[in-house]
């Protein structure tokens, strides 16, 4: 009988081992390698508080962005006109270098910018004033920093923004007038080419991406940084 004890102790004492050792892999593997939060897709909802809803071209702007991040390299889409304009904003930080792609039915056309030029390219933007409240909201279990945001221009437009330092996307605002802010923005507005626009993140999945979703088509056409203002210009004035 005391051996029979035994034995089913010692059964007993594999078996939790065994329920500890798969409950470990299934926390630490889980998503591949994306389980440390160094990749992953991030989906926002898109608002237009400026625009009127009963405008006729409302239902074709864009109503979602997905922003794709790896290894502090990220790309932004949206898309609009069931699929006729998109565009993409692709970051890489070790390169020092920003790419916008944009499609309109048959043009496709690409900017570059590479150090000293993004610099440049911003300090001809309004620049933007940071207040940090110390307030916090949770955002998809994430709790947020609360900043308010001026913007230096004739009205002083100011809206709020909230932000997460938990996503490991190092510096991610390095290329925009968002630089003060830290970390990954869950909730902001920005306002360019006459239209503005809200984001609100409504799902973040950590997942393994692929390398080629920051490979740049060659069937672009490379463009200066006028000409693609020029051509932004026109799409976007033809929505209002």
């Amino acid at each position: 009988m005391i051996y029979l004890y035994l034995a089913l102790d010692i059964t007993l004492k594999k078996i939790f081992h065994i329920i500890i050792f798969i409950t470990s892999l299934s926390l630490f593997s889980c998503g591949g390698n994306s389980s440390d939060k160094t990749q992953g897709i991030i989906a926002y909802n898109v608002s237009y508080p400026k625009m009127d809803k009963h405008n006729l071209m409302y239902d074709f702007m864009p109503k979602k962005m997905v922003l794709k991040f790896k290894d502090n390299k990220y790309k932004t889409t949206l898309s609009a006109g069931m699929g006729m304009f998109k565009t993409s904003f692709i970051l890489d930080p070790d390169e020092n270098q920003f790419s916008q792609l944009v499609k309109l039915i048959n043009k496709k056309y690409i900017l570059t910018l590479k150090g000293d030029e993004i610099t440049q390219s911003i300090s001809r933007l309004p620049s933007f004033h940071i207040e940090h409240t110390g307030e916090t909201k949770k955002i998809l279990n994430y709790v947020c920093k609360k900043v308010i945001v001026t913007v230096d221009n004739e009205a002083n437009d100011a809206f709020t923004v909230y932000y997460t330092d938990k996503i490991k996307l190092e510096n991610p605002n390095w290329n925009n007038q968002f630089k003060e802010i830290s970390g990954v923005m869950l909730e902001y507005q920005y306002e360019k080419y006459g239209i503005c626009m809200q984001f609100k993140a409504k799902n973040i999945k950590f997942t393994e991406i692929n390398d080629n979703e920051f490979d740049i088509d060659e069937k672009y056409e490379n463009i200066s940084e006028v000409k693609m203002g020029e051509e932004m210009q026109e799409i976007f004035d033809s929505f209002q």
